[in-house]
């Protein structure tokens, strides 16, 4: 019998810790603002450069995005950015492109007063809701510095925004008879753009529909955990695992921050009390490094690492309610920090190795997170500390989310998250559902492995980056075989069990599942059950696979940057990297690297990180008599025994 033994080693390891100590000679929030509000500016002087002028009437006042080679239709909310940096800076040129970005905007509002997301690309209008917000908040807070026309259209402008809102409950309702589910992220920010505009404008009529929005909206968070669902169909029914659709990245940027605003508004304190609860319940997800984990909601498809593509940011809902909950400055903190380092010349690139592969920045990525960065800045100052000390920064073993069934272990320097969460969204395999090992993070080398699509599609093409690359393939670590060109794995599979069972030195989990192709169907020879082990402890994780079918193979993607050198030999791979060496070591049998792309974007095929990265996806055989793999952290050293087959 020939076995095969692979060995995985991080050696002389010098990484940065993810905490960093904060300025003693200011407050924290003092401090948090100066940095937010420098990189804002770097932001805004650098989307500036991109604007438009003296083209063509239909190009002037709008931004060409540098990757995607168009002007996105929400480049509008950058209105609020620009407006608050005239008002701070008293630069003139800041208020002049508000007032030529919002005249290009008028490129894209339709007669019904709606804004187009794209121009030329679809007709979707529902980001009305997002583009009024800004606008909303860039009247309120800096409407003073606007000549009495430019106000007034403007706020014509909201109060058709308002009707259009008022009149289309297909999108903003949660009323849902007799329709497809909507997307709750609309409908939850759509409380706060109608009740504000109302208040602004005098129009009672919105503020009542935003009440009645929010009463309806306390019937979508779960029974135990408090996730808002609603992110995808089927909310009438919960899965076999009992599950309802749940993203994470779209509830912590857009559906939470935007309710918080309206309850604190409205004086909702029932609706308060459910988001303070969901809010809690979401930061759990936060990595140490100021990361979010979507590698497991409904919508991850554009899932970046740092945040959402196309999402706005947590940053200003969440600072609202930290006078309750001081950990939310440093979960602030620690995010800021993130997007920094993945700001190179001036705009957020989609990830922290999208630079170095040679890729564009789309511009979204900056303007959405510029929008939300404002809006925290808008909020009056904080006289409190952070907590310095997240959720996951702790080592308490393992958490147990019932309503997505989902578990985070925390051991050591390990973070993992372990999913069996069942609930698909409208197109099939935007995540990872046969108990899957979404996310394996280390303290010292961050992410070791994280979840994308299972097949990467152009689920929402506008709004996604363009993959161009030659060879795509999916980064959660699985077992798959192809047939005929067909992908079967494990992570399509909604028949699956899963057992935790807590051990001495850890958890135990058993995944009885099997090999299916993306529409959950077996292939021609009938159905394919594997059994999985995860053995989860301090010194790291242990993978048990057995009755693999012959043709099967274990697929590791081990994220590394195009920027690190690469050595591959028949027994030998090894990855250079910052401060040490990351080996794969096979002592018996062969290595066998799947066809990669330097560069290789994760966030087109799921987001993950929208890091940039070389894939090393490793293939190792699976026979019946079963085998292991152990990855561990031992005396300054990584060691990953990759699936050694027992004799």
């Amino acid at each position: 019998m020939r076995s095969l033994i692979l060995v995985l080693l991080l050696l002389n390891a010098l990484f940065l810790s993810a905490q960093e100590a904060t300025n003693n000679n200011l407050s924290f929030d003092n401090s948090l603002r100066t940095e937010s509000e420098k990189l804002l500016t770097e932001w805004m002087d650098t989307f500036l450069t991109y604007q438009c002028d003296n083209l063509h009437p239909s190009l002037n006042g709008g931004v060409l995005c540098p990757a995607c080679a168009r002007m996105h239709g929400r480049i509008g909310d950058a209105v609020l950015p620009l407006m608050y940096l005239a008002d701070k800076t008293h630069k003139e040129k800041y208020l002049l492109a508000a007032k030529r970005l919002m005249a290009w905007m008028e490129n894209v509002h339709l007669p019904n007063g709606s804004w187009m997301n794209d121009v030329h690309v679809s007709d979707w209008n529902g980001t009305t809701v997002f583009a009024s917000i800004a606008l909303y908040e860039a009247l309120h807070y800096h409407g003073h510095l606007l000549d009495d026309s430019t106000q007034n259209h403007w706020k014509q402008r909201l109060i058709e925004a308002g009707e259009f809102m008022l009149a289309t409950p297909f999108i903003y309702s949660r009323k849902r008879e007799g329709m497809r589910n909507m997307n709750v992220n609309y409908s939850a920010s759509a409380t706060y753009a109608l009740y504000a505009i109302g208040e602004m404008c005098n129009r009672p009529d919105f503020q009542k529909e935003a009440r009645q929005i929010a009463a309806d909206l306390k019937n979508f968070f779960t029974e135990n955990d408090t996730f808002l669902y609603g992110e995808g169909p089927n909310i009438s029914s919960k899965t076999k695992n009992g599950c309802l659709p749940v993203d994470l990245l779209y509830n912590v940027e857009e559906s939470l921050p935007n309710m918080v605003y309206y309850a604190l508004m409205a004086k909702d304190t029932d609706l308060l009390t459910l988001v303070d609860r969901s809010m809690a319940t979401h930061l759990e997800f936060m990595l140490p490094d100021g990361a979010w984990d979507n590698s497991w909601g409904t919508r991850s498809f554009k899932w970046t690492y740092w945040g959402g593509r196309t999402s706005d940011g947590f940053m200003g809902g969440y600072y609202a309610m930290a006078a309750q909950h001081p950990e939310y400055l440093e979960a602030i903190h620690r995010n800021i920090q993130l997007l920094k380092k993945t700001t190179s010349e001036g705009l957020l690139y989609g990830g922290m190795h999208y630079r170095v592969s040679g890729i564009a920045p789309c511009i979204h990525h900056t303007f959405g997170h510029a929008k939300a960065i404002t809006s925290f800045l808008e909020l009056p100052p904080l006289n409190i500390t952070s907590s310095q000390e997240l959720p996951r920064d702790k080592t308490y073993g393992l958490k147990y989310f019932k309503d997505i069934h989902t578990w985070l272990i925390s051991q050591g320097p390990w973070r993992a998250t372990f999913t069996g969460y069942d609930a698909e969204y409208k197109i099939k395999g935007t995540h990872p559902m046969g108990g899957a090992l979404s996310m394996l993070w280390h303290t010292q080398a961050g992410p070791v492995f994280a979840a994308t699509m299972n097949q990467y599609q152009l689920i929402e093409a506008p709004n996604m980056q363009s993959n161009n690359r030659k060879y795509i393939m999916g980064g959660t670590p699985r077992i798959e075989f192809m047939q005929n060109g067909t992908i079967y794995s494990n992570l399509d599979d909604l028949n699956t069990d899963i057992i935790c069972d807590t051990e001495k030195n850890g958890y135990r989990f058993t995944v009885n599942t099997h090999l299916v192709d993306i529409n959950q169907n077996a292939p021609a020879q009938g159905e394919i059950p594997v059994t999985i082990y995860y053995t989860y402890t301090g010194q790291g994780l242990e993978i048990n696979v057995e009755n693999c079918y012959d043709a099967t193979y274990l697929m590791l993607p081990v994220i590394a940057s195009p920027a690190e050198e690469v050595k591959v030999t028949p027994q030998k791979a090894s990855i250079n990297k910052d401060g040490g060496t990351l080996s794969i070591t096979c002592t018996a049998g062969h290595i066998e690297v799947a066809p990669t792309v330097i560069g290789y974007d994760y966030e087109n095929t799921t987001n993950f990180v929208s890091t940039f990265r070389r894939v090393i996806s490793i293939y190792t055989e699976c026979r019946n008599n079963g085998g292991y793999l152990l990855l561990s952290h031992r005396y300054g050293r990584w060691i990953i025994t990759q699936y050694h087959i027992r004799n």
